[in-house]
């Protein structure tokens, strides 16, 4: 398995909005970012936060299933830091970057195996998680896990 890697084909015909397409899949992203909380579509920014929250709730529920551990329900909520938001913007005289800086969150998973067995499993899934492997290369990650009965 030394070359396998995954494609997809993006298409852009407005300045904000793009068609991503992924094997047989399609989803709508917008802007890089955005700063009106009513803008009309799901930015860049936030599919990665949301991809990251997926790979952490999915590879959370594969670890425990695989350890026997079980799991009613896996919630995850992130938030994301930019260095300097205004340098997307290009903002004369900011200095920065307008990348991530920091993400934090919280994972909540309702279980009710003992504590020890179910933070074996958080640590697993961090190990094993593709993008908190990538991400944390580039940004602070402070998530940590909560147990709910």
């Amino acid at each position: 398995m030394d070359d396998v890697t995954w494609h997809v084909r993006v298409s852009s015909e407005s300045k904000d909005s793009s068609n991503v397409y992924v094997r047989r899949h399609r989803f709508e992203v917008g802007a890089s970012l955005a700063f009106d909380p009513e803008h009309s579509r799901i930015t860049a920014l936030e599919y990665l936060l949301g991809a990251l929250g997926a790979d952490l709730a999915g590879t959370f529920r594969m670890v425990a299933r695989r350890r026997r551990l079980p799991v009613d329900n896996v919630e995850v909520t992130l938030s994301g830091e930019l260095n300097n938001p205004l340098t997307y913007l290009a903002v004369v005289g900011e200095k920065g970057h307008p990348g991530l800086d920091r993400v934090t969150g919280k994972v909540y998973a309702s279980t009710n195996a003992p504590q020890e067995e179910v933070q074996r499993v958080w640590a697993e899934t961090l190990a094993r998680s593709p993008l908190v492997n990538t991400l944390k290369r580039a940004a602070q990650l402070d998530i940590t896990l909560q147990v709910v009965p």
